[in-house]
């Protein structure tokens, strides 16, 4: 990798620790229609459209019911959580030395309108995004893996995939990124998507990062300074 022309973040699990707040408002969903999620079908739901989770759940509790029903059920469960979303450790100091450094930046996240009016009202620092990619942007016809929301900010920031950073954890998140030909960093433990990405793409367009503060970390290695 290379220093970036453009650095384009997820939201949920890599900015905001929300990622157990999400599954437990899927959790208790479910649960309404005596259905358990075990943390297999939870981690296929990471990182995707909250139309798409609502999709793939209503699947699996195989049960005549609207999508409709499921998703009324959801957004009381899921608003009472997110009141409690939390940045990680490091994410306001990188976003502030990427501005002001003047690296490019665009949120790009699986997360709706208003949903992330609930997220930014407790983390008023997200609306330093002035470009940001929401799950129901009229422009993106599919959600994550589709390569389509990382292509629509790479048009709007005009900025070279190849050139380009994705910061992601999930697997539907970083298949995404990096099918629309950007470098992944990894922001995750989870070795066992880190090795299913490898096998799918090349292993030099992957970097595994720990804690947040490794970016800037990297950007003044490029920089020089």
């Amino acid at each position: 990798m290379e220093f970036p022309d453009a650095i384009l973040f997820d939201l949920d699990g890599v900015l905001l620790d929300t990622e157990p707040l999400l599954a437990n408002a899927w959790n208790e969903t479910a649960k309404e229609f005596n259905h358990y999620l075990s943390n297999e079908k939870l981690l296929e739901l990471k990182g995707r459209r909250r139309i798409d989770c609502a999709q793939k759940v209503l699947k699996w509790i195989n049960k005549d019911y609207s999508i409709q029903e499921l998703l009324v059920i959801q957004k009381s469960k899921v608003n009472k959580q997110l009141s409690n979303a939390k940045p990680f450790k490091g994410a306001i100091d990188l976003i502030k030395f990427c501005i002001n450094t003047k690296v490019p930046i665009a949120l790009v996240t699986s997360s709706h309108n208003e949903s992330f009016k609930i997220k930014s009202s407790v983390n008023p620092w997200l609306n330093l995004f002035e470009t940001k990619i929401l799950g129901d942007d009229k422009f993106i016809s599919a959600g994550k893996p589709s390569p389509d929301p990382y292509l629509r900010a790479l048009k709007l920031l005009d900025v070279d995939p190849n050139k380009t950073w994705v910061v992601e954890d999930s697997y539907a998140g970083s298949k995404s990124g990096l099918k629309a030909g950007c470098n992944l960093i990894f922001f995750s433990k989870d070795l066992k998507v880190l090795h299913k990405l490898i096998n799918e793409f090349k292993q030099d367009r992957i970097q595994k990062i720990n804690e947040l503060s490794e970016i800037i970390y990297y950007l003044k290695l490029f920089k020089g300074f």
